[in-house]
C-alpha cells in the first residue's frame, strides 16, 4: 500500500488485480457521480473536483502498470507500447498472466519473497 503512487519497485499479479478492482470500483463511483450531477455554471467546482480525482486515478494506474512491468523485468518505458493497437492486447495479457521474475531483479526484491536458487 505504501508504493501506490511511485513507479519504483515491483508488484505481483495478485496485487495488480486487486488494485485494479479497487480502482474500477472508485472509477465507477466517480462516473455515477458525474452522471447524476447536471453540469451548469453552479457545478464548476464539482467538475474540477471530479477532474482532479480522474487525474489522480490516471497517475495511480500508470504507476501500477510500471510496477507490474518491473516485476516482469521490463523497463517502465514499455508502458508506451500500450499505445500500439493489437500489441497492446498482447502486452495486457502478459501483464495480467505472466509470472514475475523469480528473485530480485534490477527493479527490486521479489514481491512474493521467493529467493532465487543459484
Amino acid at each position: 500500500m505504501k508504493n501506490l503512487f511511485t513507479s519504483e519497485g515491483r508488484i505481483n499479479r495478485s496485487k495488480y488485480i486487486h488494485y485494479n478492482f479497487i480502482a474500477f470500483i472508485i472509477c465507477s463511483l466517480i462516473n455515477l457521480t458525474m452522471n447524476s450531477i447536471p453540469f451548469d455554471d453552479g457545478n464548476v467546482f464539482v467538475f474540477i473536483f471530479i477532474s482532479l480525482l480522474v487525474i489522480t486515478y490516471l497517475i495511480f494506474y500508470i504507476c501500477l502498470i510500471v510496477q507490474r512491468l518491473h516485476d516482469l523485468n521490463r523497463s517502465g518505458i514499455h508502458i508506451l507500447l500500450l499505445l500500439i493497437p493489437i500489441y497492446d492486447v498482447y502486452l495486457k495479457f502478459i501483464i495480467l498472466f505472466k509470472k514475475g521474475t523469480n528473485g530480485p531483479n534490477q527493479y527490486g526484491e521479489d514481491p512474493l519473497g521467493i529467493k532465487e536458487i543459484a
